[in-house]
């Protein structure tokens, strides 16, 4: 009989402390204001959403263009000058990004040069190959892979085939592409930064002396940060890239 009353007294006094404080309302109220916590962050991250998607991902841009070299005979391109547009350099990895360095600089010369003219790269192909230097033309960009020398007598063929002074050479130096998490929350990833990362350089040369007469050179860097950010893009940055490099060309008057 003690040893029954004495389990029923130990177990009405297990829920409280030693200062009598009640554990199950303390607990109760623990999970209470958990739930409020819970309920604040959801309503948060609610919101972060909802700006985000609202205002797109937030693009930083970093653009590095600077004139490398500038031969000393070399001032500027006269206005109403026609360049020609060689295939533009890169390792082989990349021949699609390659191939459309060299449309974005066609596009870039029309949009931001209108002094000048530029014969599309396609029809530079068609008019060299019509001509018959299609091996020359192929052994040269081959070189020039490996020296950075365009061949003299090859320029002079091409200047007078294509009815050219210069010559634009685009090369792709570095692409690359970067994901990291930016911030997370209570396990849960909240924004991601999606980096771009591309060098190129535009040179310039003599069609009639064979010179190297100019080298510009374009280091960007593009980031976006976003719940759901995407990949850059190559086409963006490297339009990017090269519009502006191309803006650096000299002109009469500089």
């Amino acid at each position: 009989m003690r040893l029954c009353v004495w389990m029923s007294f130990a177990s009405g006094n297990s829920s409280r402390n030693a200062d009598g404080t009640d554990l199950a309302g303390a607990q109760k109220a623990m999970r209470y204001h958990a739930s409020i916590i819970k309920s604040v962050l959801f309503l948060l991250l609610l919101s972060v959403f909802v700006q985000s998607c609202a205002s797109g991902p937030l693009l930083q841009t970093n653009f590095d263009g600077r004139e490398s070299y500038r031969s000393a005979d070399f001032k500027h391109i006269p206005r109403g000058t026609v360049l020609g547009l060689l295939t533009a350099a890169g390792k082989d990895g990349n021949m699609e990004y390659i191939k459309l360095l060299g449309e974005f600089v066609e596009e870039a010369i029309k949009k931001n040069r209108a002094d000048l003219t530029v014969v599309p790269y396609w029809q530079s192909l068609s008019a060299i190959n019509a001509q018959g230097y299609t091996a020359e033309y192929a052994d040269m960009v081959a070189n020039y892979a490996s020296t950075g020398i365009l061949d003299k007598k090859v320029l002079n063929k091409l200047a007078a085939a294509l009815k050219v002074r210069y010559f634009i050479q685009p090369r792709l130096v570095k692409f690359e592409q970067r994901q990291s998490t930016r911030f997370s929350l209570l396990g849960l990833t909240l924004f991601k930064t999606h980096e771009s990362q591309i060098k190129i350089y535009i040179e310039i040369w003599d069609g009639r002396g064979g010179e190297l007469v100019w080298i510009g050179v374009a280091d960007t860097n593009m980031a976006n940060e976003r719940l759901r950010a995407e990949p850059i893009a190559f086409e963006q940055v490297a339009r990017y890239a090269v519009e502006n490099l191309v803006k650096k060309i000299p002109e009469k008057g500089e």
